[in-house]
C-alpha cells in the first residue's frame, strides 16, 4: 500500500480551474520532488494532500485513511499523528524555545512527558542544535530555525512528510546542509516525502520528479 495515494484531483477556485485531474502516489520511503512554474497548481496540490483544503472531486488517501471520509476531529487526529510539514518560513511559535517547539506535536497526541523529553533531546542532538534547546526562533539563525522546523515535523514519527520550499530562505550553503539532513532523516525514519521546490538543488535529493504544468501533471506520474 502506498503511503500516500491521490486519485483524480480537481479544484477550482471563483469558476478558475486550478487541478485538472491529478494523480501520484509515493511509497515508504519515497522522496518525490513536485516542480512548475507559479500557478501550475504545486501549493493547491500540498495543501489537498496536507487535508487543510479540500478538492472539488478525487481522493487523498494517506496510510489507508481517505481523507473526504473524515469528520473534522478525525482529519485532524490524522494530521497530527501522520504528517509533518516543513514550511519555507518555518512556522515557529515565537514564544516557545527550539526544544518547546519541537515538542508541540507530541503534547498534541499526549505522548508522555518521559518520552516526549528523550525524542526532542535525541533529536536536537541529531540536528545538530542540542546547544540552542533553550534558544527563541528569535535568537537562531534561518538554518537553525529550519532545523527546528524539520526536528518538529519527524519527532512524531510520521507516515508522509511535506515540505514547501524548504530551502527558500536560505542563503546557497545553508539550504544545502537543510537539503542533506533533511534527505537523511526522512531515509532514516522510512517516512514519504513530497518536496515542493524550485530548486535543482533539493531536486537532487528526491528519487523521482513530478512535473506540473496548468494544473495537471506532465511528467513523472
Amino acid at each position: 500500500m502506498p503511503v500516500l495515494e491521490v486519485q483524480s484531483l480537481t479544484k477550482s477556485y471563483a469558476e478558475r480551474p486550478i487541478l485538472r485531474g491529478v494523480s501520484f502516489s509515493l511509497n515508504q520511503g519515497e522522496r518525490v520532488a513536485l516542480l512548475g512554474p507559479s500557478g501550475s497548481g504545486k501549493t493547491t496540490v500540498l495543501n489537498c494532500v496536507g487535508g487543510v483544503d479540500h478538492p472539488d472531486s478525487g481522493t487523498v488517501t494517506i496510510a489507508s485513511h481517505v481523507l473526504g471520509s473524515l469528520s473534522a476531529d478525525d482529519l485532524a487526529h490524522l494530521r497530527r499523528r501522520h504528517i509533518g510539514t516543513v514550511f519555507q518560513f518555518y512556522h515557529l511559535l515565537p514564544t516557545l524555545s527550539a526544544a518547546e517547539n519541537i515538542e508541540l506535536p507530541l503534547q498534541l497526541l499526549r505522548v508522555p512527558t518521559h518520552e516526549r523529553e528523550t525524542r526532542v533531546r535525541q533529536l536536537l542532538e541529531r540536528v545538530g542544535i542540542a546547544h540552542r534547546a533553550v534558544a527563541l526562533p528569535g535568537q537562531l539563525s534561518g538554518g537553525e530555525m529550519q532545523r527546528v522546523a524539520i526536528a518538529r515535523a519527524v519527532v512524531h514519527r510520521p507516515s508522509l512528510i511535506l515540505a514547501d520550499e524548504p530551502t527558500g530562505s536560505l542563503d546557497t550553503a545553508t539550504g544545502a546542509q537543510v537539503l542533506d539532513l533533511l534527505a537523511e532523516i526522512v531515509q532514516e525514519t522510512l517516512a514519504a516525502l513530497l518536496l515542493v521546490t524550485h530548486s535543482p538543488d533539493a531536486v537532487k535529493h528526491c528519487q523521482r520528479v513530478l512535473r506540473m504544468q496548468d494544473g495537471q501533471i506532465v511528467e513523472g506520474a
